[in-house]
């Protein structure tokens, strides 16, 4: 398990490994994106993230891999 704080994931990039559909609708896959915040949620770990085109959705680490 992954204890890293919100603060160490600051700045740390990310690829999507399987396809996913942001808030906006648009299907994104194999792109890498940016770790802006990290969060638990009813005991899920979830990581937010934010595109190259500024847009940002939630993700699960079985989603992505940290470069």
């Amino acid at each position: 398990m992954n204890t890293m704080c919100a603060e160490e994931t600051t700045s740390r990039l990310c690829r999507l490994v399987k396809p996913i559909r942001d808030k906006t609708g648009r299907v994104r896959f194999n792109e890498t994106a940016e770790i802006v915040d990290e969060v638990e949620n009813l005991g899920r770990r979830m990581y937010l993230v934010r595109f190259e085109d500024g847009s940002t959705t939630f993700l699960f680490p079985d989603e992505i891999k940290f470069q």
